[in-house]
């Protein structure tokens, strides 16, 4: 019991540290009115005009993408002054035809399966466009936040030195549900709470911050110095943030950097508790060199969360009330009047409404459901992946592709299959199969699938099927890869896009 006993005593000082820890930052936050009105003078004197590269990376998943493209076309920033790049990330089943330019903005098609992921194709692009084009700063944008008209004009008034900016974030609702409706209130009154009690705070402070990698500014000379970019998962962001403060590279909060997003795309995850622990046992040995600001960073992460701190307190009170022996009530009583002291007080200096104080006490049981969710899903994952049930021999992939009747275009899907060795395709469109017979090529199973639908009249329009195709070998017996004479893009065999001819 002495070893529970322990735990239990270093549960409590450790919340009461994070108590003191967060009445510092409660302190400097009555200045926010101070801060704003020193940030609208400097804001004021006038600025040159930096040339800006704003760099997107998106899916056929954003749906909202061309909206975002429009706004960031029709800016009040001089257009002299910016481009717009998107990294594409066209998955092999994406039957969207390919764009190279659309609002104003250049499309980067990425369709090697070795820049799949989203740091190796920003990487990809930010080697080539340091080397190219002489640009100011990088704007590194999410395909699914919403911006306004002053967006770029708003970020060239807050760069002030060599440094990078982490923007504000909000939430819209575009939904009637109720659910939605209440969800939107209860991030809402988080965010501005945070904004303040936390965001502001360390500005004031001048600390660092844990980077955004949907709305993140990085000057010229500071991703030069670091070489590349780690804006992949909420790890890989935390992770690039302690390599910035380890490289002496300063970090800056601006309320003018003001991105949206839809409630229902916002994202509740954080760094994973292994990571942080991991990231702090590898840093812990620089705090002897580094300065205080790195210091504090380096204990920033072991910040426990709301959620933590309400459970731990909970479970705290209950050994208090039933094991007496084993920790101090008057400890506890004490620990849980400096808690609510200090939410009563963060409240008053975030100038929350009274409405948003309601709203924001029911914050820790959203954050638990929308844990439960993201673990429930990640669980499901790594059920279908080791799955006992699933075949050793078969693998499969299904696509979207378009045919034509005769009359007009229809979708459809084909599945691609891999069995033993051999290849066949399965054609679906509604309640309507068609399967190959087995191949050695997929090549040779899509020609078959090709031959047997235009026995009913259906034209498969795959670049298989497109007199604009070439094919590229590729020194295997299964060729997919190919050339689009019209594009003069690398494709694979079934793919499809609005240039189709038949043969």
């Amino acid at each position: 019991m002495i070893v529970f006993d322990t735990l239990f005593a270093l549960l409590t000082i450790y919340l009461f540290i994070y108590c003191i820890y967060r009445m510092f930052f409660c302190i400097k936050a009555r200045n926010v009115n101070k801060y704003f009105e020193m940030q609208e003078k400097t804001r004021s004197i006038i600025v040159e005009k930096r040339k800006l590269c704003i760099i997107i990376f998106a899916t056929h998943r954003d749906k909202n993408l061309d909206k975002l493209l429009d706004v960031l076309n029709n800016q009040t920033y001089s257009k002299e002054n910016y481009q717009v790049h998107v990294v594409y990330q066209k998955d092999e089943g994406d039957s969207e035809p390919i764009r190279d330019f659309a609002y104003g903005a250049q499309i980067h098609n990425i369709q090697n399966p070795d820049y799949f992921s989203k740091d190796k194709a920003l990487n990809l692009f930010v080697q080539k466009i340091i080397t190219e084009d002489k640009f100011d700063a990088f704007i590194f944008l999410g395909a699914n936040r919403i911006v306004g008209e002053k967006y770029l004009e708003n970020i060239n008034k807050s760069i002030k030195e060599s440094g990078v900016y982490v923007g504000s974030i909000a939430t819209v609702n575009e939904k009637e549900q109720l659910a939605k409706k209440i969800k939107n209130s209860i991030v809402s009154a988080y965010l501005k709470y945070n904004d303040i009690t936390k965001s502001i705070s360390r500005s004031i402070y001048e600390l660092p911050f844990l980077i955004d990698g949907e709305n993140l500014v990085i000057t010229a000379d500071v991703l030069e110095k670091m070489g590349y970019v780690s804006l992949e998962d909420k790890d890989s962001e935390l992770e690039f943030s302690l390599d910035l403060a380890s490289n002496d590279v300063k970090t800056c909060f601006s309320p003018y950097i003001v991105t949206a997003i839809d409630i229902k795309n916002y994202d509740f995850r954080t760094p994973s508790l292994v990571n942080r622990f991991s990231l702090f046992i590898h840093y812990f040995p620089l705090i002897m060199f580094k300065n205080n600001s790195f210091r504090e960073f380096i204990a920033f992460l072991l910040r426990p969360n709301s959620l933590f701190v309400l459970v731990s307190y909970s479970f705290l009170l209950i050994l208090a009330i039933y094991f007496p022996s084993h920790i101090s009530q008057i400890a506890v009583i004490l620990l849980g009047v400096f808690l609510l002291f200090n939410f009563v007080f963060s409240t008053i200096v975030a100038q929350l409404k009274g409405s948003e104080v309601f709203w924001l006490m029911f914050y820790p049981l959203c954050l638990s459901w929308q844990k439960l969710k993201l673990l429930i899903n990640t669980l499901t994952m790594r059920s279908i992946i080791n799955s006992e049930y699933e075949e050793e021999n078969v693998n499969s992939a299904t696509i979207n592709a378009v045919a034509n009747n005769g009359k007009k275009d229809f979708t459809c899907k084909l599945d691609l299959v891999s069995e033993d060795g051999m290849r066949k395709v399965v054609f679906r469109e509604g309640n309507r199969f068609i399967v190959t017979d087995s191949f050695l090529r997929m090549y040779d199973a899509l020609a078959d699938i090709t031959y047997k639908l235009n026995s009913k009249g259906i034209i498969l329009k795959t670049c298989q099927n497109c007199k604009n195709f070439s094919m590229r070998p590729d020194g295997t017996l299964d060729c997919l890869n190919g050339k689009c004479m019209i594009s003069n893009s690398e494709i694979l065999i079934w793919n499809g896009c609005q240039y189709f001819s038949k043969r």
